[in-house]
């Protein structure tokens, strides 16, 4: 036991209990700090042999420290050290091995953190993330509460523990303290910010698009990549070689404004073999109400590219069944590539194409309709029963009797609605799912590379990036390929805010493509001739939907009109943004904050002595 760090005067354990709270919430967010930094630094090493994730490494830093700090330290941890508080035994003031062992392994350990993980991952079907980070709010705020009811928390409670001041640390031992922490922070904000710093020329796209720290080359990720280089055959080819065994295949899309997947879409739809096999062509966007509309426009030549853009504009204006305006650019051009096709194709061979979505009446839309009409939980069966109609209607009649269908990510997964590996059915159905329920054998459905949404809005790569590294170490081909024959889709399916366990990537997708990494896939928004004669009419049909529509538009027509050249607007996909603002700037601010905080106490302590 370390006995120099005794202080001079510790708090007699008989007087009245006192919160400290302040001091107690210091202590706290240094001592987090800490093995924060603490498990950066491991993460860094570990990673240099085998890829362990940085909840595990933290959850385990976060034990082992205040177990060997309360142990070693007499009761105190660093932080506390420094705050000039410390952990007693509510018996004698003396902190002993079972106390700490109940305090810091088995209360805050086992009950308070990896019981629960286990509790919502494992015996749980369909969990997700957000319901966890709710559960941690709502445990940590129950805590507080406590804390201020019986001026201890429930671990202390239940482990006969208290908090008690104390007064001046030895110097030498302040000093120590200070300069260990300090100088474990500094080094991590290094670690941090370094990659950003080595590459400031290419800062921006970096920042928006890169995932930092990217997943390290292991043993594993180049057994993928030896898969990916010798397994896998061009996507283009790999769809037609799926409608030799499939009817319908679906293509789960990645965000709706990312362009570049639209490249592959041409891609494939511009292919001979898809005039003349396949033929038909569904999209999520656009509202059955339009489709004869559509139907006129794909059998139009018009006299040149200004009167081709004039129309497709007012296609794509009108059309829309959710949103007064659907503005991006690679659905503008999609509607282009598949007229110009059919200009040149003979009638036979003509490209068919089905909008899916809700019947809309925007002439006559009220904000009132609008909500009692627009209900995302009726869609994806709507959607589905749009093109099973007109699959057993008119396309099994065919002599093309195939169909590509383009729905956005979760309406285009298989079987997350279906039946999992553990017999239990998960809580609603994609259209996708609807579709191989009711053509069982005839649709297969692909998932192209994009980004997890496991966390909402604070988009993840994809198995933590580890699939990004595979190809990386390959040169990021442009590639397609079964996910049943694959070690990728073994993996456990993480791409929902919905997850389970249960599910693996195969379960949920028949095939997998790979086109253009992360940091090269970007967005377009806005084409020709957007609000000619139209603005009137989009905040109208915005006012459908609320102010906060109407005030967007007012700002996207207020732009237009002050750049009236620029039509089109290009940048990167914001996937690592939110990301990135956390642990790039955030957490270091709370760190150099954390250092701060280190600072004051180490200065009041050293002016407190004598």
């Amino acid at each position: 036991m370390a006995t120099d760090i005794r202080p001079a005067k510790i708090e007699n354990i008989t007087t009245k209990k006192r919160l400290h709270f302040w001091l107690r919430l210091s202590s706290a967010l240094i001592d987090i700090s800490i093995i924060y930094c603490g498990s950066i630094l491991l993460q860094t090493l570990i990673w240099k042999f085998t890829f362990v994730e940085f909840g595990d490494i933290f959850i385990t830093t976060f034990l082992v420290y205040y177990f060997t700090s309360l142990l070693i330290f007499e009761g105190r941890t660093p932080a506390k050290i420094l705050t000039g508080i410390k952990v007693m035994s509510t018996y004698d003031g003396n902190i002993h091995l079972k106390n700490i062992i109940l305090r810091e392994i088995v209360l805050k350990g086992i009950v308070g953190i990896i019981l629960p993980i286990i509790l919502l991952k494992y015996f749980f079907s369909v969990w997700s993330p957000l319901i966890t980070m709710l559960i941690i709010v709502i445990m940590l705020l129950l805590s507080l509460i406590l804390l201020l009811i019986f001026k201890r928390t429930w671990w202390e409670l239940l482990s006969k523990t208290r908090i008690a001041k104390e007064g001046i640390i030895k110097r030498k031992i302040r000093k120590y303290t200070f300069v260990s922490i300090a100088s474990l922070i500094i080094a991590v904000l290094i670690i941090i910010l370094y990659p950003f710093v080595h590459t400031k020329s290419e800062f921006k796209k970096h920042f928006t698009s890169s995932f930092y720290p990217k997943y390290p080359v292991t043993k594993e990720t180049k057994q993928y990549a030896e898969f990916i280089s010798s397994h896998s055959q061009n996507p283009v080819d790999y769809i037609f070689s799926l409608f030799n065994k499939y009817d319908i295949v679906v293509l789960s899309e990645r965000n709706h404004p990312e362009y570049s997947q639209y490249e592959l879409i041409s891609k494939i739809i511009s292919d001979e073999r898809f005039s003349k096999n396949i033929g038909n062509l569904f999209t999520e966007q656009g509202s059955v109400s339009f489709q004869d509309t559509l139907n006129t426009y794909l059998h139009t030549s018009f006299a040149n590219e200004d009167e081709l853009n004039k129309n497709t504009a007012i296609l794509q204006r009108n059309s829309n069944a959710i949103w007064p305006l659907w503005s991006y650019t690679n659905f503008f051009d999609l509607f282009k590539t598949v007229n110009k096709l059919n200009t040149v194709l003979p009638e036979s061979n003509m490209i068919h194409w089905y909008f899916t979505d809700i019947p809309a009446n925007w002439e006559t839309m009220t904000i009132e309709n609008y909500r009692k009409g627009y209900t995302p939980l009726k869609r994806d069966s709507a959607m589905a029963m749009h093109i099973i109609q007109k699959y057993k209607d008119v396309i099994s009649l065919q002599k093309r009797k195939k169909a590509f269908v383009i729905m956005n990510s979760n309406h285009g997964f298989g079987l997350l609605n279906g039946i999992n590996k553990s017999g239990i059915k998960s809580v609603d159905s994609s259209t996708t799912n609807y579709l191989m329920k009711n053509l069982p054998g005839k649709v297969a459905n692909v998932m192209i590379n994009t980004i997890s949404l496991k966390s909402g809005i604070l988009f993840t790569p994809v198995q933590n990036g580890k699939w990004e590294t595979a190809f990386s170490i390959v040169g990021n081909p442009s590639v397609g390929f079964d996910f049943k024959s694959s070690p990728l889709g073994d993996d456990e399916w993480d791409l929902f805010y919905q997850t389970s366990n249960s599910l693996t990537y195969k379960d949920i997708f028949t095939g997998f493509i790979f086109y253009k990494p992360l940091e090269e896939q970007y967005k377009k928004t806005g084409f020709p001739h957007e609000f000619d004669n139209y603005e009137d009419t989009l905040l109208r049909r915005a006012s459908c939907l609320g102010n906060s529509e109407v005030e967007q538009d007012k700002k996207n027509i207020y732009f237009h009109n002050i750049n009236p050249q620029e039509d089109i607007e290009t940048e990167s996909m914001l996937y690592a943004f939110f990301y990135n603002i956390l642990n790039i700037i955030i957490i270091p601010f709370c760190l150099l904050s954390s250092f701060f905080m280190t600072l004051f106490f180490f200065v009041r302590q050293t002016k407190g002595s004598k």
